[in-house]
This record gives C-alpha cells, sequence and structure tokens, in this order.
C-alpha cells in the first residue's frame, strides 16, 4: 500500500514574502527531502544552489538534498511526473511536497486538484495551508483585497514577514486583523524570511512532527487568547466556530454530516478541521477544504486531549448558528 505524502500549499499575498521565506528554507537541513513546487524558478532565486538539472529541463536537484521544479502543466501532471521520476530512480525519493502559488491564487482550487485526481489523490493529500502576511502592509490588503482575506479565511498556519522592519503598531493591526478573519489558525513571525522549518511542515492538524515551540525556536505572534474561548468572530463576511463534537462519531453519521454542509453550505463553506473520536474507539482527523473532504484518517501520534472533539468550521456569508449545529449530524443527531 502507497503511503501518502503530505502537500503543504504555501500561499499569500503579492509581496508578501513568500518567496523569500521558500528560498531561505530550501537551505534549511530540516527542509531535506522535500519537493517544491514553484511558479517561476526567477522568483525564489534558486540559481546559485543549484546542482543537476533533470531531463525535462524543469526540474532540479537542491543542494539541501531538495527537489524542485516549475509548475509547467496541471498540479496533477506535475506531480504525477515527479512520483514517477522518484519511482524510476530519476530523482531522490521526498517525503513530502510544498506548492507556492501566485499571490493572487485561491487555495481551494488547488485543495480540490489534488482530491479530484484519482491517481494523485492516492499518494499526497494535503497537510496545511500556509499564507504569509506582509507586517508593513497586511492590514490595508486584507482591508482591500479579497484574495488577501480568503487567503487568511482558509490557512491553518498564518507566518507574519518583515516583523523586523514593521512599526510595532503596524504589526499590530495587521495581527488584529488577520485574528479577525480567522481566530483559530496558528500565527509565527518569521524574520527576514528565517523561521525554523518544523514550524512550516507541521500539519494543519498538529502532526507527528510537530514540536513544542520551544524546541524548534518558532516564534508565535502575540494575540489575545480570549480569540480561543469566544468563536464568534465575524469580519468582512466571515464566520469561525469552534464546536465541542458529542463523541464518538458514527461514519453514517459523519457521511450525512459532510452531505449537509455541502448541501446547505455549498460555496460559502471554506474550511472544516478537527480531531474526532469515532465509534470504534479511533481518533481520525477530519480536514475539508470548501466542498471537498480528506478521508478521515486515524491518529497515530500523541494529541492533547483538549483538541480532540472539537470541530472547527469557517465559511463565508453563512449562519453562524446553523454552521455550529451541523456538528450534531456527526453522532447521528439532528441540527
Amino acid at each position: 500500500m502507497t503511503t501518502s505524502i503530505p502537500l503543504f500549499i504555501l500561499t499569500g499575498f503579492l509581496g508578501s514574502g513568500k518567496s523569500t521565506l521558500l528560498s531561505r528554507l530550501i537551505r534549511h537541513p530540516g527542509f531535506a527531502d522535500t519537493a517544491v513546487i514553484v511558479n517561476e524558478f526567477g522568483e525564489v532565486g534558486l540559481d546559485h544552489a543549484l546542482v543537476s538539472q533533470g531531463d525535462e529541463g524543469n526540474t532540479v536537484l537542491l543542494d539541501s538534498g531538495c527537489i524542485c521544479c516549475t509548475l509547467t502543466t496541471s498540479l496533477e501532471e506535475t506531480l504525477e511526473a515527479l512520483y514517477y521520476k522518484a519511482e524510476r530512480g530519476e530523482i531522490p525519493r521526498f517525503a513530502r511536497v510544498v506548492v507556492e502559488t501566485t499571490g493572487l491564487a485561491d487555495p481551494g482550487p488547488i485543495a480540490t486538484a489534488l482530491a479530484g485526481g484519482t491517481f494523485v489523490s492516492r499518494f499526497v493529500h494535503l497537510a496545511a495551508i500556509l499564507t504569509t502576511l506582509d507586517g508593513l502592509h497586511g492590514a490595508a490588503q486584507l482591508a482591500e483585497f479579497e484574495e488577501a482575506r480568503l487567503q487568511i479565511a482558509m490557512a491553518d498556519r498564518v507566518i507574519v514577514t518583515k516583523s523586523d522592519i514593521a512599526a510595532p503598531e503596524a504589526l499590530a493591526q495587521t495581527l488584529a486583523a488577520a485574528q479577525a478573519i480567522n481566530p483559530r489558525c496558528d500565527r509565527l513571525t518569521a524574520v527576514s524570511g528565517a523561521i525554523e522549518a518544523s514550524c512550516v511542515l507541521t500539519a494543519g492538524l498538529a502532526g507527528p512532527q510537530a514540536l513544542p515551540m520551544a524546541a524548534t525556536g518558532c516564534r508565535s505572534a502575540d494575540h489575545d487568547p480570549a480569540a480561543h474561548l469566544h468563536a464568534h468572530v465575524q469580519a468582512h463576511g466571515y464566520v469561525a466556530c469552534a464546536v465541542p463534537v458529542p463523541a464518538p462519531v458514527s461514519w453514517p453519521g459523519y457521511a450525512s454530516w459532510v452531505s449537509h454542509l455541502q448541501t446547505r453550505f455549498n460555496e460559502q463553506l471554506l474550511r472544516t478541521k478537527g480531531f474526532v473520536t469515532f465509534d470504534d474507539g479511533g481518533i481520525r482527523t477530519i480536514q475539508g477544504v470548501r466542498l471537498l473532504f480528506d478521508p478521515p484518517r486515524p491518529v497515530t501520534w500523541p494529541v492533547d486531549p483538549a483538541l480532540v472533539d472539537t470541530m472547527v468550521l469557517i465559511a463565508r456569508n453563512a449562519d453562524r448558528a446553523a454552521l455550529a449545529d451541523s456538528v450534531a449530524l456527526l453522532t447521528g443527531d439532528t441540527p
């Protein structure tokens, strides 16, 4: 049976520092064994890091041990090509994939492409959406551009850049704007694009590679902890709520709940995630992006009990009460 490889979507608005962050990460030892898919090599500044060039001219091996390629066809075709190159021994095998998007990209269709590709969905799964946010201009960008707000709303982890040059007032405004849209994401800061790879390459639901913040040297952005207690937050039409799940969850209940979300909320739904206990006693992760849901995966690593049996839902222009009430379907009740 093929082991599923975690894929991380790296997104962020124009000028938010995605390429600077990525160019630093690919030189980090903790980023080895990573396949990186970017839009243009020139944007990331890889020239002096190249070791060898692939047969097709768009795949290179970096001195850090990373594999990097350009997105010249569809994402599915690029991933499939990388997979078979590794199978044939033309490039080293990779343990994870990072896909850098354009500055105006909506992460939703990328996740859709992963779930929709019959072959790709068998060996790659979405681990987390990472969004860079400009510490200098982020608040203004979030106020003005819908694309920027979507990228924050769908993020598992927001990485605030330029924190070393942003005035404290600007940084505070940027963090507050991000928190208002998505109070349930991790918020980290990068200084001149530098951040520990282990902070970035952690699954959106505290995966097995997660390390304590003190051990990794990751810098958590200051924020109001009350946001984690009061989930009713609306900004620009976005709604985020964290709802306790009356475990255990049944498989018919899970199927009914997913169907209800897809029908009732349709394109309003942005992100769904949580750890839940199923009726066989196992704890599984639930991850949804827009209308597509990754198959619930068994949790094989220690999980903080405080995180179990809570579902986080993020939507746009949706009724918060109806969104929260839907969770009752997981255990066979009526919302």
